[in-house]
């Protein structure tokens, strides 16, 4: 009983925050198109209006390496549109562990899979993608083929409940924090998630104008 409610906490404190990965549109349907999946967020904010008053960061980079940066967001946005009905439904089915496997390389796909095995268990869900104040590159390497995005979100339009009521918000989402988000592109494959890090490692960084 201790460790259920062990893994009731640990789950429910990752769970809202950890919402770069959610679902696939049907249930059985790995590719969505349901109709029903959540629609790109764009909020705006005072620190929205600073962060984007100039996209000085471009002239850091060369055309191509745009075009990269540009190619692999749409790849992560593709990404957390499809996955959002995934955590939604909260269980672990054969079409998320396909989805999974389509925007992450091994073992991290594996890692996805586990999370939302573990919401399964303690009947976690999670409705909703986080609203966007700005995205920016935080990197870009000489070839192109790894990006990191730099991301302001809003967590706060993520709704979390457990056994079908809402579950109590973590503090640390209250308020916009920084996400990086790490792509490569290997050859003979699409852009690959390789990494996500945000306010659920416990130490939020919050957005700077």
């Amino acid at each position: 009983m201790r460790r259920f409610h062990r893994n009731t906490v640990a789950a429910l404190a990752a769970a809202v925050l950890m919402l770069g990965a959610a679902a696939c549109g049907g249930e059985d349907d790995p590719k969505g198109g349901d109709g029903n999946s959540p629609s790109p967020t764009t909020s705006t904010s005072p620190t929205e209006d600073a962060s984007q008053a100039s996209d000085a960061w471009k002239s850091k980079y060369t055309k191509a390496q745009l075009t990269s940066y540009e190619d692999a967001l749409a790849r992560w946005n593709e990404y957390e549109q499809r996955s959002a009905p995934l955590w939604a439904r909260g269980k672990a089915t054969e079409a998320a562990a396909k989805l999974f496997k389509s925007y992450f390389p091994s073992p991290f796909w594996q890692s996805q899979y586990r999370r939302l095995a573990s919401y399964e268990q303690v009947d976690v869900k999670i409705e909703g993608t986080p609203g966007i104040y700005w995205s920016k590159a935080k990197s870009i390497s000489d070839n192109g083929l790894s990006v990191e995005i730099q991301q302001c979100v809003d967590n706060t339009q993520i709704k979390v409940t457990q056994r079908g009521k809402p579950a109590k918000p973590v503090r640390a989402q209250q308020k916009p924090n920084l996400r990086i988000i790490s792509l490569s592109k290997p050859e003979g494959h699409d852009w690959l998630i390789y990494g996500i890090k945000d306010a659920s490692s416990g130490k939020p960084k919050p957005c700077e104008p």
